[in-house]
């Protein structure tokens, strides 16, 4: 490990009695992955689903089953749970005919037992460049197909959450940032992941938006944090909430890059270059309101800088010596 401690170590989290079990649909992606190690390191157990058998967990308290969302394959495999956590795939093209997954989805889980559902959105419901305040109030306005599905998805939920009287959270997310347990086997890297890799390897950043661009980046520790308020709190039925869920401040995709650099800078002493477009009409700035999920989760760290070095020690492990870049999988 390049860092530890003990305010960041979820590993370090023992003794914890059996808390209520955990599904987790899309339990190996970006956000899932992670989030299944956290949930079992703090005394739950966990099912983690996805389409695929890989990769899979070495945590004997994470249970990986195979789960085709579209058609609801493996649903009857799945052991008894409470809450269902649902960190999506998405269907990206704007024009395309919306696929009717999440009601049936829903129906199926309730049959199971569950009561309780946590929708992992995005901020880009908000539109491809929001300007000014953005609280749970402010109109959707999605203008990509990740947001427009996000969108649909989000909508889909609050309906059958209210037909069948269960409750229902969605977290509009900004950027997530943090390590990926699965990253070798990764063949789209997040963006972070991306960024580090070329100020790791080319000692150079190429950007291909604007450095004002605006971003909100969101510590994944900071994510985990959050998310334990609400699995904790107790589910009112039927009840749909709403919150965004982000970093302190929002950034830009230039100041991210810089310190990005800065992070592999220190690791191996050269300079990091970072090439950008021309900004010669800056773009707004927006603001993300998380007020919201602060009051009920409490303070949390949100701690960018941890979370690089992380991202950092992702690529130098499964660094491929005649090349500097990743391993085969």
């Amino acid at each position: 490990m390049l860092m530890s401690g003990a305010d960041h170590s979820v590993e370090q989290q023992t003794n914890m009695a059996d808390r209520p079990r955990v599904l987790v649909v899309g339990g190996t992606g970006h956000v899932g992955a992670a989030l299944c190690r956290f949930l079992s390191s703090r005394g739950y157990l966990v099912t983690a689903t996805s389409r695929s058998e890989k990769p899979t967990f070495s945590d004997p308290r994470i249970q990986h089953l195979q789960l085709d969302v579209l058609s609801r394959q493996g649903v009857e495999h799945l052991p008894t749970s409470l809450t269902a956590i649902i960190c999506p795939w998405v269907e990206q093209t704007p024009d395309a005919a919306p696929l009717p997954w999440v009601g049936p989805l829903v129906r199926s889980f309730v049959d199971l037992g569950i009561r309780s559902f946590v929708y992992i959105s995005s901020v880009w419901v908000y539109g491809g460049d929001p300007e000014g305040l953005l609280d749970e109030s402010t109109p959707l306005a999605p203008t990509s197909g990740y947001g427009l599905a996000h969108a649909r998805n989000e909508a889909a939920l609050a309906e059958s959450a209210g037909e069948h009287g269960v409750g229902a959270s969605i977290l509009r997310m900004a950027n997530l940032v943090g390590s990926d347990p699965f990253f070798r086997f990764r063949t789209k890297l997040s963006f972070v992941h991306e960024l580090m890799e070329m100020a790791l390897y080319e000692r150079l950043i190429v950007l291909k938006s604007q450095p004002s661009t605006p971003r909100n980046l969101l510590p994944r520790a900071l994510f985990h944090h959050h998310m334990e308020a609400l699995l904790k709190r107790q589910v009112v039925e039927p009840r749909v909430d709403v919150f965004n869920v982000g970093g302190g401040s929002t950034s830009t995709i230039g100041g991210l890059a810089r310190t990005v650099g800065a992070t592999a800078e220190s690791y191996h002493g050269t300079q990091v270059v970072v090439e950008h477009p021309e900004d010669s009409n800056p773009k707004p700035r927006f603001f993300l309101d998380t007020n919201r999920i602060q009051s009920l989760s409490g303070p949390g760290i949100d701690d960018l800088g941890y979370e690089l070095l992380m991202i950092l020690e992702d690529l130098v492990a499964n660094r491929r010596p005649e090349t500097g870049r990743r391993g085969p999988t």
